[in-house]
């Protein structure tokens, strides 16, 4: 059926015999075009945002489709673009920045929290293996030995690949064996860039093909006919560099190993959609005002610049020998002053002597009054809302009183708990556990039916990780509330102090111990024999 609009009113027209019906400019070329819209007995959505008879809607042209469609194939794109905003700074750089430092911090620490009851052992036990546990890891993640390149200890490793994804997407962490002097360990990872992943004999955009086996490839990312991720095929040089040493080969790697169902690599990007295979950097869903907003920031700077300074020019209108012929007469012909030679800058306090004929207009600038600040609070509100920063957490700036700071800290806060249980479970667990594998292969760490019990192995790989703290607006009467909720019985001593600073209450209380029994033996004590 055609529709008619006649004034606000919606008239059926019905379609004559042999009559095709008009083209759908939402259909997409090899597809089959939607059903036709209910008329008479239409309702829900179809009268609101699913109208296609609407002024407001129908120019809205969108075309949908699967998550590798919108989001895999884009990925080259995005990352480009995203990589260039980071590099200008403003907002493309500030964002990500803000986040990975309270998602990741100075490093978000392990400790090592098996289930004791389980494994049979006494509290005494459980914590002398925690304690043994923590140092050894300590031994294999403060040395940059644990990394691939031999550059990053695993803490400016967590940094490196936090940033990545946020940036580019997505980044992939490989596990190897390297020998090395300094640590009892083998256990390497190797960071390996978004682009690095790519489909096999692809141009460096983000490609797709079939596999013999009934799967897809889809930007390097290897699935088979149920959808599982069974491998990752990585180039052996970036797509994007402009030099390599030899052409560009592919190399498979199993998503897990084959006998142990480990994984291989780790993929760490934020999931959007279901059977999505490749994640967007951060800023994506804003690319386009940060750009603009750019741009308009560069503008007004330029222009205030231009306010501010005073450069004056002396012309004159006489055609006579003023010097400049004569003096070209004089001299060379590669020498002589031409007009693109004449270099002119605008600065504070220049003058400049023009030839005759030669006249500057539109000097200075004479500019209004701006909305300049508002406006760009705004944007950027808008900006932040979209990344989940609030403003005053994505400026710096807490000018606001204390409930809306302390508010809007606590809204990112939350933010930020969900980005850093996210990164524990897809990078720091698993290096974790890898490492344990190998610490008690090697004998360093005892922990019977490691190896037998998956149910074992899980209670021995039990470990809690903490991250830098959330800050203080008012530490006074923070410090009260918690002392009230410990009165109440709703926190704990050992929650308290990983909230607020990240640190150990049992470690504190024990160093608190020692402290007061120093104090008690370096303070005099009062002389009771002393006549009054």
């Amino acid at each position: 059926m055609a529709e008619e609009k006649i004034g606000t009113a919606l008239r059926v027209k019905p379609r004559k015999r042999g009559e095709q019906p008009q083209a759908d400019v939402n259909a997409k070329p090899g597809r089959p075009a939607p059903r036709p819209e209910k008329t008479a007995s239409a309702s829900g959505y179809y009268y609101h945002g699913a109208s296609r008879t609407k002024n407001s809607l129908i120019g809205w042209i969108t075309g949908g489709g699967s998550a590798e469609d919108d989001i895999d194939r884009q990925a080259s794109t995005l990352r480009v673009r995203a990589r260039d905003l980071y590099a200008g700074g403003g907002l493309g750089r500030g964002a990500p920045a803000t986040m990975v430092t309270n998602v990741v911090g100075w490093g978000i620490r392990p400790k090592p929290k098996i289930d004791a009851k389980y494994l049979g052992l006494s509290d005494e036990a459980a914590e002398e293996w925690q304690a043994t546990a923590l140092r050894e890891f300590n031994l294999w993640a403060k040395s940059v030995m644990c990394d691939a390149t031999r550059q990053n200890s695993f803490w400016e490793l967590q940094e490196l690949a936090f940033r990545s994804m946020l940036v580019s997407g997505d980044v992939f962490a490989l596990f190897g064996m390297k020998e090395n002097k300094r640590s009892p360990y083998k256990t390497v990872i190797h960071l390996i860039e978004a682009d690095r992943i790519s489909t096999p004999e692809s141009t460096g955009e983000s490609e797709a093909k079939n596999t013999d086996s009934g799967g897809r490839i889809v930007d390097g990312v290897e699935i088979n006919a149920d959808g599982e991720i069974v491998g990752y095929h990585i180039a052996t040089y970036h797509p994007l560099a402009e030099e390599t040493p030899e052409q560009i080969t592919w190399t498979r790697v199993e998503a897990r190993g084959k006998d142990t169902g480990m994984e291989n690599v780790l993929h760490l990007m934020t999931v959007e959609r279901p059977e999505q295979h490749r994640g967007i950097p951060f800023v994506s869903g804003m690319i386009e005002q940060v750009k603009q907003l750019d741009r308009y920031m560069d503008g007004e700077l330029a222009a205030s610049l231009v306010a501010a300074m005073l450069t004056v020019f002396i012309t004159s209108d006489d055609t006579a020998d003023d010097g400049y012929d004569s003096i070209n007469d004089s001299i060379n012909e590669d020498e002589k002053v031409t007009d693109d030679s004449m270099k002119i800058e605008l600065g504070s306090g220049n003058v400049y002597e023009l030839p005759p004929g030669k006249k500057v207009d539109h000097v200075g600038v004479n500019r209004a009054p701006t909305a300049f600040e508002s406006f760009v609070s705004e944007v950027v509100t808008m900006v932040g809302s979209s990344m989940e920063i609030p403003y005053e957490v994505l400026m710096h700036r807490y000018d606001h009183n204390y409930t809306a700071s302390r508010s809007a800290m606590l809204d990112f806060w939350k933010v930020v708990r969900r980005y850093r249980q996210h990164f524990i479970d897809r990078f720091n667990q698993p290096v974790y556990e890898q490492w344990l594998a190998e610490a008690v292969a090697l004998g360093r760490i005892e922990a019977p039916g490691f190896f037998d019990d998956p149910a074992v192995r899980e209670a021995w790989c039990g470990c809690q990780w903490i991250g830098t703290s959330q800050g203080h607006v008012q530490p006074v009467q923070e410090a009260n509330a918690a002392k009230i909720r410990m009165e109440l019985g709703i926190s704990t001593g050992e929650q308290e102090a990983m909230e607020y600073n990240g640190g150990d209450w049992k470690e504190n209380m024990a160093q608190r111990g020692r402290e007061m029994q120093l104090q008690r033996e370096v303070t005099p004590k009062e002389d009771t024999n002393h006549a009054e």
